[in-house]
């Protein structure tokens, strides 16, 4: 089984569990376990949204986007388009739901992709392009970048998780019983990572566990 193969085995059972964490209402012990383990999820959404702002009028594409959060928080802000890929079906059925719901499904496409072979086709231009909780299961991240860069005439967005501490070596353990690749970054690899993908203007954001790019094509 290839590695998207078992990336979207994962989501696509995981889909409702991952979706959950952006949800406001839950029990006790729930907002317990995203506080002490998943505190950055919500913490890298709320910080892209900010730094991205103004969004009016503005075409984006979201890779790996799961379940359409920030597709949609996109939207409710003013962006005209916003483009969403993933590889796993279940959490995209989610996106369409969530973009039902909210009122914005006019402005948001949801397709299911393999980034960066997939059909977004080469002469559309995003004005910028996010990838959060998108690195952590991609073996040539390079690659992406490069592609990420054709599609974007303004700002790239994501984020990639550390390999040192104790929640990293959890969750590796984790992710490793669930047979889902997981790819985390020493100090020094994420820099490495932009200089092959000839990546030169951007900003590293230290966050909990994660580092998250801003950078500018």
């Amino acid at each position: 089984m290839s590695v998207e193969e078992r990336v979207r085995t994962h989501f696509d059972a995981d889909a409702q569990r991952f979706d959950a964490i952006y949800e406001d209402e839950k029990g006790p012990f729930a907002k317990f376990v995203d506080e002490v383990w998943r505190a950055v999820v919500r913490k890298r959404f709320e910080l892209t949204l900010e730094r991205l702002a103004p969004l009016e009028g503005k075409r984006i594409l979201d890779v790996g986007c799961g379940s359409g959060r920030y597709c949609i928080a996109f939207a409710l802000r003013g962006a005209a388009h916003v483009t969403g890929l993933d590889v796993a079906p279940t959490m995209l059925k989610l996106a369409r739901e969530h973009a039902e719901r909210a009122g914005v499904a006019e402005r948001c496409e949801f397709r299911v992709a393999q980034f960066p072979g997939s059909e977004v086709a080469s002469e559309e231009v995003f004005d910028c392009c996010t990838a959060m909780g998108y690195f952590d299961y991609v073996p040539d991240p390079a690659e992406h970048l490069r592609r990420m860069q054709a599609l974007t005439s303004g700002t790239i967005v994501a984020s990639f998780p550390k390999a040192g501490g104790f929640k990293a070596l959890v969750r590796r353990g984790r992710f490793k019983l669930n047979r889902c690749p997981l790819f985390l970054y020493p100090p020094g690899a994420v820099e490495s990572v932009l200089a092959e993908a000839g990546i030169d203007r951007y900003e590293l954001v230290d966050l909990a566990r994660d580092q998250i790019l801003f950078a500018r094509t």
